[in-house]
């Protein structure tokens, strides 16, 4: 029997010549979508199109051959209602080499076929974890030799702040932090002297144009209207006929409230409007006849507000927003130093790797990168052009997985 779509799922399949990103519920069909919507691509009587003119990306090598299994199942239906259709008969024999791979066995494919393109030596291997990780270690080991020898007291600073005890295991941890977050980013040179611009900054209003505060700003808009809606909640709990009524004058006040606060626009007026927040007592209920439910329904809301407002308050606005610029410049030196030794390491990891002609998911990614994107320009190169001509369109299931590395690899 055929299964029948929804009116989203059926516009999600049909729609063309646009990029479309869905979004979801786990269980809602998502994969059966796609594989439909592939189906269509290639049995369209119009404009039928053969499977290896596809690029479809998995999360994982499980998720791909379920992928080319449920596409094969589609295949093989089809062909039993058509049994002399040479275009599905041909769509059979491609699915075997048809793209349908993770991003990782993607760009390995693409330094496969042109490591001619950044003078890498073909017969290139594939690293194992264990290697790597004591190759990194050993690597970091070095890096930081050489550093404590040179004795520089930027350095000497960056390691009594952040390895406080008898070993610098913190410092190699944060260091290796650093470098999987930048490892993340297509261009992590950039990114990395990106990172410095908080601690450079040298009044409020610098301090509002980064993109971090920009960044916090907009989760802090989220939390305060997320915090005024309960709150309208528990108001009208509260009013209804067999509500906590005695709450409501309280409840509206403090509606009131965090409604001004949602409406703030610069992280100095957060912290003056949170800091002032005071949540005052609810009236007693010792007599109250009206549904119980209610009027735990109204306290539950409300702690949830009070513990929210509470641990903001400590991430966030635990000192002004004029100390905590000042604070950040004076860990300039230290974040500075922070950023010179794990580019250090990079670079050293990197030069090892090389020597051993070998490689990570990391380099599987920036390799990639390297070869289908121009480094200075950003523009997609003469290889992204030819790669193009290969795919009809890109398909990515489980995209909420991609970091910014692979999303700027297939929009090349």
């Amino acid at each position: 029997m055929e299964r029948k779509w929804t009116e989203e799922q059926r516009r999600v399949i049909e729609v063309e010549e646009r990029n479309l990103l869905v979004s979801a519920a786990a269980g809602s069909g998502k994969t059966a979508v796609l594989v439909e919507r592939i189906i269509r691509k290639i049995t369209d009587k119009s404009h039928p199109i053969d499977i290896d003119r596809l690029l479809i990306v998995t999360f994982t090598n499980a998720a791909a051959a379920e992928m080319r299994e449920r596409i094969g199942l589609a295949l093989a239906k089809a062909l039993e209602k058509q049994p002399d259709n040479v275009h599905l008969q041909r769509q059979q024999t491609l699915l075997h080499n048809a793209q349908i791979t993770t991003i990782h066995s993607f760009c390995l494919y693409v330094i496969r076929n042109y490591f001619h393109r950044i003078e890498m030596e073909p017969d290139f291997r594939v690293a194992e974890e264990g290697e790597l990780k004591l190759l990194r270690s050993d690597v970091l080991d070095r890096v930081l030799e050489q550093y404590y020898q040179e004795a520089k007291p930027e350095f000497l600073a960056l390691s009594e702040t952040i390895a406080t005890g008898k070993t610098d295991q913190p410092l190699k941890e944060t260091i290796l932090k650093l470098f999987s977050f930048a490892m993340s980013y297509p261009w992590v040179e950039e990114w990395l002297e990106e990172c410095r611009a908080p601690f450079q900054v040298e009044s409020m209003e610098e301090f509002e144009e980064l993109p971090m505060t920009e960044a916090l700003l907009a989760y802090l808009n989220n939390l305060s209207a997320q915090w005024a809606r309960q709150l309208e909640q528990c108001v009208q709990i509260s009013l209804m006929g067999d509500g906590p009524q005695s709450y409501a004058a309280l409840l509206q006040e403090e509606q009131e409230t965090f409604e001004k606060i949602s409406a703030c626009s610069t992280f100095e007026e957060y912290y003056e409007c949170v800091r002032a927040v005071s949540f005052g007592r609810l009236p007693a209920l010792r007599k109250f006849a009206g549904d119980a439910a209610k009027k735990e329904r109204v306290q539950k809301l409300r702690n949830e507000v009070k513990a929210s407002v509470k641990k903001i308050t400590e991430q966030f606005f635990f000192q002004s927003p004029q100390k905590t610029m000042e604070d950040m410049g004076k860990s300039r030196p230290a974040a500075d130093m922070l950023i010179e030794v794990t580019l250090a390491f990079i670079h050293a990891f990197a030069e090892k790797k090389r020597e051993k002609n070998m490689l990570d998911f990391n380099d599987f990614e920036h390799y990639a990168l390297k070869i289908l994107v121009d480094e200075h320009s950003h523009k997609p190169s003469r290889t992204a052009e030819e790669l193009r001509r290969n795919y009809e369109e890109i398909m990515i299931d489980e995209y909420q997985d991609s970091n910014n590395v692979q999303e700027t690899i297939l929009r090349a």
